[in-house]
């Protein structure tokens, strides 16, 4: 039987009840800081999971939002996150009117959605025209997958969520533009050197990923655990873009960017 939205939600609402998903302390204050945030602007976190980066957004001053399909996890975000605001909503059809924020977040979640390209659409929609966008996608050849899921096993990365996709860092470059965003730049992501406390208490309940660690300072940037890409708002003369479909290779020559 083919997996419904229904599925995929009790599925989130099922990890959140356990030890749910989340990064370091570190990776969100470095994915606030790319931003270069101004306080009292507008930052909306799509698929907001437990509330971790709406934390740092409003250490900084921003009107932060979060949005999850996972009840569950918003729950938890409220508590862990309280100064932010939240909704119940799907990442492919946000409950928030045209041109709403200044900051659009999307950490690890484009590549979980049935509809991907939907997904993109909406976050140039709810952006404002001078706004940015920060969407982290993962690599389909990180380096230590290729060593040990491919070379061991034969089978590719797996994230062990029910909707996946894997791509390479200029697939997805060209993926993202294809829906009228500009990519500005792109950041690899290889897990984060621990700073603090709360750091090495992350790494403590994951020991596996201080294997990864050692294995950060040889790893080149195309196989990169995932890649970070900074967006604006492409002004599109003519008509607005569709979805871009998944797989099909995109094809920038159907928009008119300026």
């Amino acid at each position: 039987m083919p997996i419904t939205e229904q599925d995929v939600s009790q599925d989130y609402d099922a990890k959140y009840s356990q030890d749910g998903i989340r990064n370091s302390e570190t990776y969100y204050r470095w994915i606030i800081s790319l931003l270069e945030p101004h306080p009292g602007k507008r930052l909306l976190d799509i698929a907001c999971g437990m509330g971790d980066l709406l934390l740092a957004a409003t250490r900084q001053k921003l009107a932060s939002f979060g949005v999850d399909i996972s009840i569950i996890a918003l729950n938890t975000a409220r508590s862990h996150a309280p100064d932010a605001r939240y909704a119940l909503c799907d990442a492919e059809s946000l409950a928030f009117p045209d041109q709403s924020f200044d900051y659009v977040t999307m950490l690890g979640s484009l590549e979980h959605l049935f509809s991907p390209g939907t997904g993109l659409l909406e976050i140039r929609r709810v952006l404002k025209r001078d706004g940015k966008a920060l969407i982290l996608v993962p690599n389909a050849y990180y380096l230590p997958d290729l060593v040990w899921q491919v070379g061991h096993h034969g089978i590719g990365p797996n994230h062990k969520q029910m909707v996946e996709r894997f791509a390479a860092v200029n697939e997805w470059r060209g993926y993202i533009e294809t829906a009228g965003l500009r990519v500005q730049k792109v950041k690899r992501y290889n897990l984060m050197l621990p700073r603090s406390k709360d750091d090495w208490a992350w790494y403590r309940k994951r020991p596996r990923r201080f294997l990864h660690l050692l294995a950060r300072p040889f790893i080149p940037f195309n196989f990169a655990h995932s890649f970070l890409y900074l967006c604006t708002k492409a002004h599109i003369v003519g008509l607005a873009p569709t979805p871009p479909e998944w797989p099909a290779p995109p094809r920038l020559v159907d928009l008119v960017i300026q």
